[in-house]
C-alpha cells in the first residue's frame, strides 16, 4: 500500500482540524497521529504493531476519550512510513475515511449478563458500511457514532447517532442525545445510522453554515428524523421491564446511573467466561507495556482487546480458569486491576515538554495527587493552562 503523503495540519485552520494517521497535528513535541479503533477493538498483533511506531516517536500511547489511541513525538517527515506500518496493521482499512471511523460501543460489547444485544456485528456493519460509502468520507471528524447494548455501561448522550439496544434486541436511534421512534433489527441497525448520517450531510449542506455535529444545526435531531421518515420520540422508553432492570446488581439502579464504564478487576461475562478491566495510568502506556499485552492476550486466549472512553482497556472472553494469572500479569505491568485506586477518574493533559501552551507540569502533579485520593474521590482533571484540554465530560474544574 501506498497511502497518500501525510501532511502536518495547520496550527489555526477555518475548518475541522482533527488529525489522524494521514493527516498529523504538529503538537510541540513532534507530530501526532491518532488511530481510529471503532468499537475501541484493537487485535493483539496491532498493538504490537502499534508499540513499534510509538518507538519512531517519543514512547508515548495514549488511550482517547473516544476510545481510541494518539502516538505522540513522530517526526513530520516520518508520516508515509507510520501509514505503511498500521495499514499491513489493518489499522487503516480505507485511507479516504482514516478520521471519520469514529465509533464508540458499549465495553463489554453485549458480553455483561445486563446487555440487551450483542454489538460486534453492529459495529463491524457500522465501520463497514462507514468506508465503503465515498460521500460519508466528508463527514466532520468530530462527527460521532456510537452503538449502546443496553447494559448502562456506555455514556452515549455526546454522540451525534446512537443505536442504543432495547429490550426487544431491535436498536433505537437516537440523535444528539434524543431518541426517536426509528428501530431496527440488529442486521439492519447499522445501514440506519449511516442514513442519519447521510441526513445529517444533507440538512448541513442545505444550510450552509458549516455544522460539524448534529447539535450544531437548528432543531438538528428533529430533522434529521424528519428526513429518515420518522419523528423524536415522545418520551424514553420504560426501563422498569427491562432485562438489564431484571438482571439485579448488574444493572444500573436508576437512569442517572447509566454510562457507569465497568471499573478495574473481574467482570463475569453471560456465557460463562471473564472480561478483565485495567486502567493504565493517565491513560498511557509505554511501548514494552504494550507488547507485554499483546503478547499476555495471545497467551490467555483472548484475541482482541477494547479500549473504553474511560481509559481503561479490557480484556475479553477471558477462560475462568485464566483469569487470576490474567489479573496478577495486568498488575506486574503496572495496570490498575482493583477498584478503588487513586488513579480511577483522574486525567491530565499533555502538559510540558507536549504542549507548547503547557505552563506546569501536570502528569507529576496526578501522579502524586494519585498516593493522596481516596477510594471514592470525584473524578478530577489537571490542566496545564487555561485552555484546559481534555477534560472529560462531564468532570467539574478547569485548569488546576
Amino acid at each position: 500500500m501506498d497511502p497518500a503523503a501525510p501532511v502536518i495540519a495547520p496550527r489555526r485552520p477555518g475548518t475541522d482540524r482533527c488529525p489522524g494517521i494521514l493527516r498529523l497535528h504538529e503538537a510541540a513535541d513532534g507530530a501526532l497521529a491518532r488511530v481510529r479503533l471503532p468499537g475501541g477493538r484493537i487485535a493483539p498483533a496491532a498493538l504490537a504493531a502499534l508499540a513499534g511506531v510509538a518507538r519512531r516517536g517519543n514512547g508515548v500511547i495514549e488511550l482517547t476519550s473516544r476510545a481510541g489511541i494518539q502516538l505522540r513525538g513522530l517526526a513530520a517527515d516520518d508520516g508515509a512510513a507510520v501509514a505503511d506500518l498500521l495499514w499491513a496493521a489493518g489499522l487503516l482499512p480505507s485511507p479516504q475515511h482514516d478520521r471519520v471511523r469514529n465509533v464508540l460501543a458499549s465495553p463489554l460489547a453485549g458480553r455483561s449478563p445486563a446487555a440487551l444485544a450483542a454489538t460486534d456485528a453492529v459495529v463491524a456493519a457500522l465501520d463497514g458500511g462507514l468506508c465503503a460509502d465515498d460521500a460519508l468520507a466528508a463527514l466532520p471528524g468530530r462527527f460521532l457514532f456510537a452503538v449502546d447494548d443496553g447494559s448502562g455501561t456506555l455514556d452515549a448522550a455526546r454522540a451525534d447517532v446512537v443505536l442504543s439496544a432495547e429490550p426487544s434486541g431491535r436498536f433505537r436511534l437516537r440523535l444528539a442525545g434524543r431518541a426517536t421512534t426509528a428501530l431496527a433489527d440488529a442486521a439492519d441497525a447499522a445501514e440506519l445510522a449511516l442514513a442519519a448520517a447521510r441526513a445529517f450531510q444533507a440538512l448541513a449542506r442545505e444550510d450552509g453554515d458549516g455544522a460539524w455535529r448534529v447539535a450544531d444545526l437548528d432543531d438538528g435531531a428533529l430533522r434529521v428524523a424528519a428526513r429518515l421518515g420518522h419523528a423524536l420520540a415522545p418520551a424514553e422508553p420504560a426501563a422498569s421491564g427491562s432485562r438489564a432492570a431484571r438482571a439485579g446488581a448488574h444493572a444500573p439502579a436508576d437512569q442517572s446511573a447509566r454510562g457507569r464504564a465497568p471499573r478495574p478487576g473481574a467482570h463475569p461475562q453471560a456465557d460463562g467466561r471473564v472480561a478483565i478491566v485495567a486502567l493504565p495510568p493517565l491513560g498511557r502506556l509505554d511501548p514494552g507495556t504494550a507488547e507485554q499485552l499483546a503478547a499476555l492476550a495471545a497467551r490467555i486466549g483472548t484475541d482482541e482487546l477494547r479500549l473504553c472512553p474511560t481509559r481503561t482497556l479490557t480484556l475479553l472472553d477471558v477462560p475462568t480458569e485464566a483469569a487470576a494469572d490474567g489479573s496478577a500479569a495486568l498488575d506486574a505491568l503496572g495496570l490498575v486491576t482493583v477498584p478503588g485506586s487513586g488513579w480511577e477518574g483522574l486525567s491530565a493533559c499533555a502538559g510540558l515538554g507536549a504542549c507548547a501552551r503547557a505552563e506546569r507540569d501536570v502528569r507529576a502533579i496526578a501522579a502524586a495527587r494519585a498516593g493522596v485520593r481516596g477510594a471514592d474521590a470525584p473524578p478530577e482533571h489537571w490542566s496545564a493552562c487555561v485552555r484546559d484540554c481534555g477534560r472529560p465530560a462531564g468532570v467539574e474544574g478547569g485548569s488546576r
